[in-house]
């Protein structure tokens, strides 16, 4: 720690409730957000309260310390980014603290979907739906006006807000509402000195009236970035929120807002059309706008792309010819009216000819939202591109008048073109708001002059047309710079403003605001590492693969979701730490190589701490939009600890356990009644850290490998695509030899050659996830040994466990590094996958006599990183009278040996907690599951 950094901690202390933060690594988390920039904080503040956060701002106010408000840090344009104290209110200002028939009100850190699915139970909702809802924040939206697809129809963030409490920069808390004094908590102070500002604002509205009239930009649905003066002096008293909403946290820190809620519409419509070229579907807008649409949505053919790679349904959806695409939606007061206007938009579009084709309509409200998943799925997948050139988002927020998208779509084409640039193109088109995204090599303060001069032309084409820029994503640290030209003789004004609210220029400095004609070249997220130094890696990756899975996320926080249907982070989910997001690891691993942190943080334990909260679910891998490999980079930083100071104790007892168990089998009469013995099962946690509160399963008198007789256990004399190699992994060979059994018994059904390697050992998935790799590679040697040459021969490793199947699939190559690792991972299956695939190919025998039960299925976290299409639960449909409804409840929260230690039971149990609910329902005559570790909590 510096002077600064201890006399923070040290004056602070037993003043400031909330976390404060000044350690390397924790700083380190904060120095990038969705955007391309990378600034180092000096320290990082989590507020329990407003009040917490009057202290933080009345401290920083004395101290001269600067300030940067932070909600989730999905921003794009680097807007919570800064070199003072990071204000983070997504960690605990999440309270709804009251909703009323028309109104709510929210703390800054709440995010849109949690209010929604509170407000959602009363028929209302909150307006505004940027495509991040999932993660973005009240102050968030407030910072930058956030609107969405609809803000032709509903309006933005400024439209929803009753009042505003805010903290500014003396330490002043706060309430500001429209035409209305301001109003102070019981017991505040500081209220003759907001008087007294808000008098000066009034003076420099006042003297500014005529550049004020004269900025209102015709025909512009919504203003762009910077500070919106025009409608803030009015008759009955100043509109404060008009103001402050869209001031990016630069005139005061915002802790709650009251917000209008609307009531859910009664029907809506959609479809999706498709366009032989841009433009014309570009020339359809004004057609399609004379219906008064809610929403319109234009994607091009880059986007449409992608769409495809996503599913075969929307590959389905959007033919291969397809350049561009309208998704368009209406609602309406009753289903007849609702039919009455796809019938007008159908007439529409058929009168622009053969050029469009409508591939899909809806009038079901549940598959309307399924229409909007196209843009809402495919627009982050952009950050899945791969190779030198990857669409980069620092140019992308612009809007023009609506009559003038045509124009401005072929101006920037044409910009493009001779700039000898790609970029994709994505529009909210009623409003005229463009987000484009060149595809450039990731940009440094060296090679950002066609960066600047691509800026040049695009922002120059905008306000020629009579548009703006930074007009939804803020101006941050990309657009600030450009703020006084866009301005023009309105800028004195913003300036006398930011004086006025922030004399000392601590609250988010740099942004809207700045000197800095060159801000958007300044601090890019470094990609390259430090030095060439060789790291010596424990996976068998290389430290360019590693730099490159690293590099891969952009930081999107799209892993900060706590949506329901999403499994995305269960730990997060219980957390709500940043050091909890999956990000989190991919950023200090980043930072370890690329400098911002020594490169030997990478096998330390502070390190090692933020790895342990990764318990290898794959979840992150599977639902993140660039689908960065975050479980093996948090495996390697567990590993280079383990290498460098070994084992904790409770995994070394929990593996040696393991080792050991075929000597608990044969000692079973003896074991298992210890296992239910109160001192015993104290005496496990003592020593192996085992939670004795954790019933652990029995072991079978006899493994089911030593069960086994031939022909089983001889090698078939001909291998081919109809021999199933059993690999039986842990928990059925020692606790469950009836499930193995079982197993052996449907693959012989369905006319395959069982053989199982009598010789194999577990799969050692828990010794990959704690990163004791030098044991786990001895298993997998072992294992790859016995099955490389049956591989290759064409037999089919058939896994019961799919936490096996994961592991031989997706472990073992980058724990060997082999070829013989490669063979037996393409042929691993897990064993519903196998089955489905019988079945597709009406190859499956359906003689089944009828079971009339109904059972609650819990998908496992490693079936789902499988990616299979179907599941033994699709096949157990087949049988009569049989029923086995999904239960989306979340993850189980075992993960393995992760819940069965006592360090991290509550925490396992907080997790799996919405699914034992769920299971527990009377509905349910037993649980299903693959997964034996489920099977446990």
């Amino acid at each position: 720690m510096d002077v600064r950094q201890t006399r923070l901690v040290e004056d602070l202390a037993g003043v400031f409730r909330g976390e404060l933060f000044v350690d390397p690594w924790r700083r380190s988390l904060y120095a990038c957000d969705g955007s391309l920039y990378q600034i180092d904080p000096l320290a990082v503040a989590c507020p329990q309260d407003a009040d917490d956060v009057a202290t933080l701002v009345q401290y920083a106010s004395e101290h001269r310390l600067p300030l940067i408000p932070r909600g989730s840090g999905t921003t794009v344009s680097g807007g919570s980014l800064g070199a003072g104290i990071v204000v983070d209110c997504s960690r605990h200002l999440t309270r709804v603290a009251e909703i009323t028939e028309d109104t709510v009100r929210a703390e800054a850190g709440t995010t849109l979907s949690q209010l929604n699915r509170q407000l959602g139970a009363i028929g209302r909702y909150i307006a505004p739906d940027p495509a991040n809802a999932s993660t973005t924040t009240v102050g968030g939206m407030l910072g930058v006006d956030a609107a969405g697809s609809r803000a032709a129809s509903i309006g933005s963030m400024y439209d929803a807000v009753v009042s505003l409490e805010l903290v500014t920069a003396d330490g002043t808390h706060w309430e500001a509402a429209a035409g209305l004094p301001p109003t102070f908590p019981k017991g505040a102070s500081g209220g003759s000195h907001v008087v007294q500002m808000l008098a000066a604002l009034q003076d420099v509205l006042d003297q500014q009236a005529a550049s004020i009239a004269a900025s209102v930009r015709p025909g512009l649905v919504r203003a762009g970035g910077g500070y919106r003066l025009h409608g803030v002096r009015r008759p009955s008293g100043l509109d404060l929120p008009r103001l402050l909403v869209g001031s990016e946290g630069t005139l005061g820190l915002f802790t709650a807002a009251t917000l209008r809620t609307l009531p859910l519409p009664r029907e809506r419509g959609a479809l999706v059309a498709v366009f032989d070229s841009l433009e014309s579907a570009v020339r359809a807008v004004p057609a399609l706008m004379a219906e008064q649409p809610t929403a319109c949505d234009l994607l091009d053919r880059r986007l449409l792309n992608l769409a495809r790679d996503v599913s075969a349904e929307l590959s389905a959806l959007l033919p291969a010819s397809s350049a561009a695409a309208l998704i368009v939606e209406w609602t309406a007061l009753s289903h007849r009216e609702l039919l009455h206007g796809l019938e007008r938009y159908r007439r529409r579009l058929q009168e622009l000819g053969s050029g469009c084709e409508i591939r899909r309509e809806s009038v079901v409200d549940e598959e309307v939202d399924r229409l909007w998943d196209l843009p809402r799925q495919v627009v982050p997948l952009l950050q899945r591109i791969s190779g030198r050139e990857r669409p980069l988002p620092v140019v992308e927020d612009i809007i023009v008048p609506p009559e003038q998208l045509e124009e401005f779509v072929h101006r920037s084409q044409r910009i493009l073109q001779q700039s000898g640039i790609t970029a994709s193109l994505y529009a909210h088109a009623p409003v005229g708001q463009v987000h484009m995204r060149p595809f450039l090599p990731p940009p440094s303060p060296h090679d950002g002059g066609q960066l600047r001069l691509l800026a040049e032309e695009l922002y120059g084409a905008a306000w020629d047309l009579g548009g703006a820029i930074a007009s939804e994503h803020g101006a941050g640290l990309s657009r600030s710079g450009w703020m006084r030209r866009q301005a023009g003789p309105l800028y004195p004004a913003f300036q006398a403003i930011k004086a006025i609210f922030d004399p000392q220029n601590l609250l988010n400095p740099g942004k809207i605001v700045t000197d800095d004609a060159d801000l958007m070249l300044r601090h890019f997220r470094p990609m390259e590492p430090a030095s060439p130094a060789v790291l010596d890696l424990q996976l068998r990756w290389s430290p360019e693969q590693m730099q490159n899975t690293a590099a891969a996320c952009n930081g999107c926080g799209s892993c900060r979701t706590t949506q329901p249907q999403l499994r995305m982070c269960p730990v997060f989910r219980c957390l709500t730490d940043e050091a909890a997001s999956p990000r989190g690891p991919a950023n200090l691993v980043r930072h370890c190589l690329t400098g911002l942190l020594p490169a030997h943080t990478l096998g330390s334990p502070e390190l090692k701490r933020l790895a342990d909260l990764c318990f290898n679910c794959k979840q992150c891998h599977r639902e993140c939009p660039s689908s960065v490999d975050v479980p093996h980079l948090a495996i390697e930083a567990k590993a280079q600890h383990v290498a460098q100071f070994g084992l904790p104790r409770s995994q070394w007892w929990l593996n040696r356990l393991l080792d050991a168990a075929g000597s608990w089998n044969r000692l079973a009469p003896l074991v298992n009644p210890l296992l239910t013995h109160a001192t015993f099962r104290w005496w496990l946690e003592r020593i192996a850290g085992l939670a004795r509160q954790r019933r652990l399963p029995p072991f079978a008198r006899r493994t089911f490998l030593r069960q086994l007789r031939p022909p089983y256990t001889v090698r078939p004399a001909t291998v081919d695509e109809r021999t199933a190699v059993y690999f039986v992994d842990y928990f059925a060979n020692h606790h469950d030899p009836e499930l193995g059994w079982a197993c052996v018994r449907v693959l012989e059904k369905q006319g395959l050659k069982v053989f199982v390697p009598p010789r194999q050992k577990r799969c050692g998935m828990e010794l990959v996830s704690a990163g004791d790799l030098e044991a786990a590679r001895s298993l997998a040697e072992h294992n790859v040994r016995l099955l490389a040459d049956l591989a290759r021969e064409g037999a089919t490793i058939v896994c019961s466990e799919p936490t096996a199947a994961v592991c031989l699939q997706q472990e073992y190559p980058l724990l060997l590094g082999t070829e013989d690792a490669r063979i037996v991972a393409e042929r691993t299956r897990e064993a519903g996958a196998l089955l489905a695939g019988f079945e597709a190919r009406g190859e499956f025998a359906t003689d089944f006599t009828s079971v009339p039960l109904t059972v609650g299925y819990h998908e496992p976290c490693h079936l789902r990183a499988l990616g299979q299409p179907r599941t033994l639960r699709d096949l157990c449909g087949l049988i009569p009278d049989f029923r086995a409804p999904r239960i989306e409840a979340g993850c189980s929260g075992m993960a393995g040996g992760f819940g069965l230690e006592a360090a991290n039971y509550e925490r396992a149990q907080q997790i799996g907690e919405g699914l034992m609910r769920a299971m527990d329902a009377d509905v349910w005559t037993m649980g299903l599951t693959e997964c034996s570790s489920c099977r446990l909590q």
